[in-house]
């Protein structure tokens, strides 16, 4: 939705700008601080939210620390890498003053990490040079350490996104910019995480440390020289004062100023950033606040225009505003469906005669026949979309894509039982896909299902169940197999059975909608009673009921502990499914691996890590389920 340029006064001030606004005081140093502003009597303070851990440390100095807050999730959550602003010689991670700015984030199921670092003025005078270079690289391992966690932090790797004020504006374009940092070849497993963002929304951002072009942008340009060394050190105060200095001697630290400048790393594989300042743009003039002048964001916003960057520029009277703010830009990019590497190859290909028998398919580049990942979205079997699956790290894994729509319970209530329709529906999808795999350069035997929730259900169901191919079909859509090469699945509902659901999580109230019409099963003690007479629906589409040593290898993760035999804040996701179906998988000898915050034995940090291993390190062996060639 796009925000037309209106009349009235700009509103720049967000929970996150807000939060900038100190950093962006401390960046002038000079200045004496404001007076505290008389407190409101109408209304309490909001009280604090507290990190779920605090002052976590990622490296050996004092300042090496970060708070993490846990968003609530089934699956990995998105992350929000807040780096404080303060010119790199103040400020702090706290969110003390703006408690809102944690909240909208972790309602949004965005988790958040806000990092301390270390001063520039404290490495100069360790005798780092450039000084610069310890906030910066601080950054980049804070963010390598954070993504180490996210096995036990229940994190998304893929989609971080980095922001901040001032400085700490500067510092998150560094990283969304500079090349990855990961290095696989170390003996420390924190450097081998990469330091790529999926995107950066920052405010007041210097984008080049070069007094060069600073000068030319804003004549009265002050800032940048401490970052190399031209300031007192035991003096904060003279931070601003001898950019004369820093420019008469730019030739001597040019190399440093190239390594440290964003724009100097702006490159076409870098992601998308968005940009907000509080004033317009005066190319060539001197500015109130030349520190924090929107003439930095035109010039960053003309070079990834060159190169073809999306990068969003926000100010008063700014053109194409499509995000208010930066929280809007950062929610919307990392809780929108995911941001698609290209469009579907085949878009809406019809599989059935349903409204929603419909599927994407995305191809990956090769001169072989491709593993292919089978998404089904999650939504309860009420709702949700095929549009919610990112392809790109399948694609660039040599490993095709397809996502499937499939019929509501709401839009099957002719059908005994309701839950007949998704889960028949995923199963001629996937035999239509293999009906195409000649065409679509795939391979029938390495196909891996992943869903959340539902859809993880649905995937466990095609894994654990018989094959469903009719070889004396006239159909030959119906003759294909149904099995699958292994299954990686978040949140599943293992069983479907309300006794079983009872003694594992006494308060589960899941289930009933999938064998009745819609308002029969009031509530979860009708489902219940009910059991003796749909016991044999019950065991056709649970899961758990279906296992047999000749099923495939499955990967189930869950974003809480289990807690079996007791209540559960969310009964509906809970480990506890992992934990009975893990056993009776052992029982039989199906390969299951259970992940979830603290689990022991897990391999992979993520269902996406475990089917691009899987699918591509299998590519040579048998394949461990039979399947019509």
């Amino acid at each position: 939705m796009q925000f037309p340029v209106r009349s009235k006064p700009f509103l720049l001030v967000t929970s996150i700008a807000a939060l900038c606004g100190a950093a962006f005081a401390a960046d002038a140093p000079t200045a004496k601080p404001a007076a505290p502003a008389a407190p409101k009597t109408d209304a309490p303070a909001k009280p604090p939210i507290e990190p779920t851990f605090a002052n976590v440390a990622y490296g050996d100095h004092p300042r090496q620390v970060l708070d993490f807050y846990q968003a609530k999730s089934v699956r990995p959550t998105p992350l929000l890498f807040f780096i404080h602003g303060g010119g790199w010689v103040s400020g702090d991670k706290g969110f003390t003053k703006n408690p809102g700015t944690v909240k909208q984030y972790l309602d949004a199921g965005i988790s958040v990490v806000s990092i301390n670092y270390r001063y520039s003025w404290q490495a100069q005078i360790a005798g780092v040079k450039p000084p610069v270079k310890a906030p910066l690289e601080d950054a980049a391992r804070a963010l390598q350490f954070v993504r180490s966690k996210a096995k036990e932090w229940n994190i998304d790797k893929q989609r971080i996104g980095a922001s901040g004020g001032s400085a700490g504006a500067c510092s998150s374009l560094w990283l969304a910019f500079h090349s990855d940092m990961a290095d696989p070849k170390s003996s420390d497993p924190i450097a081998h995480e990469s330091t790529r963002l999926w995107t950066a929304a920052v405010m007041g951002a210097q984008t080049s440390l070069d007094p060069k072009q600073l000068k030319e942008w804003t004549p009265n340009s002050r800032y940048g020289g401490h970052a190399f060394g031209f300031m007192d050190p035991n003096d904060p105060k003279t931070r601003d004062t001898r950019f004369a200095e820093f420019l008469e001697h730019r030739e001597e630290v040019l190399p440093w100023i190239k390594e440290y400048s964003p724009i100097e790393h702006v490159s076409a594989d870098d992601p998308p950033v968005y940009l907000i300042y509080s004033s317009a743009p005066a190319l060539g003039q001197d500015q109130k606040d030349p520190t924090h002048t929107a003439n930095y964001g035109v010039k960053l916003q003309e070079k990834c225009q060159e190169v073809g960057v999306p990068c969003e520029l926000v100010y008063p009277g700014a053109p194409d505003v499509k995000h208010k703010t930066a929280d809007e830009y950062l929610i919307a990019s990392l809780k929108s469906p995911p941001r698609r590497a290209m469009k579907p190859i085949e878009a809406d290909v019809r599989y059935g005669p349903a409204e929603r028998n419909v599927l994407d398919f995305y191809q990956a580049k090769s001169d072989k026949p491709t593993p292919l990942l089978f998404f089904i979205h999650g939504g309860g079997w009420q709702g949700g979309d095929k549009n919610g699956i990112n392809p790109k790290p399948y694609l660039d894994a040599g490993i095709s894509v397809v996502s499937v729509n499939y019929r509501y319970i709401s839009q099957a209530q002719e059908v005994v039982p309701p839950v007949k329709a998704p889960l028949h529906d995923a199963a001629r999808a996937l035999q239509f896909v293999r009906s195409k795999a000649k065409e679509w350069n795939l391979d029938k035997q390495r196909i891996g299902a992943n869903g959340g929730s539902a859809g993880a259900c649905t995937s466990l169901w095609l894994a654990f169940h018989d094959d469903l191919a009719d070889l004396k079909s006239d159909d030959p859509i119906a003759r294909e197999s149904t099995r699958l090469w292994c299954a990686a699945v978040d949140g599943a509902q293992t069983t479907l059975d309300p006794k079983q659901m009872r003694e594992w999580t006494p308060n589960s109230s899941y289930g009933g909608h999938a064998f009745a019409k819609a308002g029969e099963f009031k509530k979860f003690d009708d489902f219940v009673a009910a059991r003796e007479k749909i016991l044999p629906f019950i065991a056709e589409y649970s899961p758990y009921a279906l296992v047999t040593k000749d099923a495939p290898a499955i990967y189930l993760h869950f974003g809480a502990p289990p807690n079996l035999g007791h209540d559960e804040k969310d009964p509906t996701h809970t480990a506890n499914f992992g934990v009975k179906l893990q056993e009776h998988c052992k029982e039989i000898g199906v390969p299951c691996e259970l992940s979830y915050p603290g689990a022991t034995d897990a391999k992979h940090s993520s269902s996406q890590e475990y089917l691009i291993e899987k699918l591509k390190a299998d590519e040579a062996q048998g394949s461990p389920v039979k399947v019509q060639k």
